[in-house]
């Protein structure tokens, strides 16, 4: 791929085993790259078709293709397509925030297969390949990321270029989401450019939970993976897994999409939006937000439910039978025996020995909406008897309570 300590400028970061799609229209030719050890290898290149005039895309009806950095984002099979477009297609999210800011518009710019013999310059906009190599192409998307990415002439530059924007792209979107976990408003909003306003509704509502979610042990954190950076024309577009976590579990907001510009000397964010956000979020407003409001209210039951199995644990351990009862709901039901007498047995226990004392460890807690599982090795002594096993408890929560509906215990 590079000769002379020379790379492709469009292609800054791709994350590994991902592919990128290259354009040229100066050639007519469609590139693919992937990627693997921080080294950049093509695949294939095959003859391509674009639109019928020169130039960028600017408006509907001008026969142009659109030049920039583009996703994939729906795959449409023969079936459902009419004759022109061959054998396979797949839709690209022109026209994006960028180009919107930039006056252009149009739609329906897809790349897809043709029926008819392979002409260069002789689409209405789209990207046309024999249907052959549309199908081998289909192989390696990835629709919401991998990138399209279409330009006039393929550039190269010095590979130290491309590492050095990359380290500085790299921290930019570390502090950025510093700023986000521990940062103040304006904090955040200093990585964006004066001219663009991101949307910022959300953060009071963010500052609530995550006051509430840090702790001394525990914080909300924010974190991206599989990073991808392109570049077209002195705009860099930047492509993450965003990611929320807290405590030990962790939820997919989406594909988060930046685009960013070198304004003297530093790099500012100019368009800020999801690229595609899974469907449990995709009828709320803010997905940070709802996320972040799941995994604090997770652990905050998580919380409850083993505050109310230690409590448990100390009355049956000092035999306070009234207290233990408590524990327990109405509907109660194990090894034959409902609530009142399975409190009867364990009464009499209690009066039996001279003393009980039992422990639990490696708790392990799976919560549902309104009910959980608790499972945790048990230990049981009193003055005649020493016991350990596997103790399983489900709780349903009953008026913010949670009471014990089930009780199941195996021996070591």
């Amino acid at each position: 791929m590079a000769q002379d300590n020379l790379d492709i400028s469009s292609i800054i970061e791709l994350p590994e085993n991902e592919n990128a799609i290259l354009v040229e229209k100066k050639t007519q030719t469609l590139f693919l790259y992937s990627s693997k050890s921080d080294n950049l290898f093509a695949l294939f290149q095959v003859p391509c078709s674009t639109g019928e005039q020169n130039g960028g895309k600017q408006k509907t009806g001008d026969k142009k293709t659109p030049e920039g950095v583009y996703f994939l984002n729906e795959e449409y099979e023969d079936k459902y397509l009419s004759p022109i477009y061959g054998e396979k297609a797949f839709s690209m999210d022109y026209p994006n925030s960028i180009d919107q800011r930039d006056g252009k518009n149009g739609s329906a710019i897809w790349i897809h297969g043709t029926n008819k013999k392979l002409e260069p310059f002789d689409s209405n906009g789209c990207i046309a390949l024999e249907n052959s190599n549309i199908i081998k192409l289909s192989e390696y998307v990835h629709l919401n990321s991998t990138p399209v990415i279409v330009v006039e002439e393929i550039n190269k530059i010095n590979r130290s270029i491309l590492i050095k924007a990359k380290q500085d792209i790299t921290f930019l979107l570390d502090q950025w989401i510093k700023a986000i976990e521990i940062g103040s408003y304006g904090n955040y909003l200093s990585f964006y450019s004066p001219g663009y306003l991101p949307d910022i509704n959300w953060w009071e509502q963010w500052l609530e939970i995550r006051k509430l979610a840090n702790k001394p042990d525990s914080k909300l954190r924010v974190e991206r993976d599989r990073t991808g950076i392109y570049y077209h024309d002195h705009v860099f577009v930047v492509l993450f897994d965003y990611i929320m976590m807290f405590e030990n579990k962790k939820i997919l907001l989406g594909k988060r999409k930046l685009f960013l510009e070198n304004q003297n000397n530093n790099y500012k964010i100019i368009g800020d939006n999801f690229q595609s956000i899974p469907k449990d979020f995709q009828s709320l407003q803010f997905p940070k937000v709802a996320a972040a409001k799941m995994l604090v209210e997770s652990a905050s039951k998580k919380e409850s439910v083993m505050e109310t199995i230690n409590h448990w644990l100390t009355a049956w351990s000092a035999k306070d039978m009234d207290k233990y009862e408590s524990f327990y709901a109405p509907t109660f039901y194990s090894d034959g025996m409902n609530k009142k007498k399975w409190v009867q047995r364990k009464a009499i226990l209690a009066k039996k020995y001279d003393f009980i004392n039992v422990l639990g460890k490696d708790f392990k807690v799976k919560l549902e909406k309104n009910t959980c599982e608790v499972t945790f090795f048990q230990e049981y002594e009193s003055d005649t008897l020493l016991d350990q096993g596997t103790k399983k408890l489900k709780l349903v929560n009953k008026g913010g309570l949670w009471k014990i509906y089930q009780e199941t215990w195996r021996a070591k």
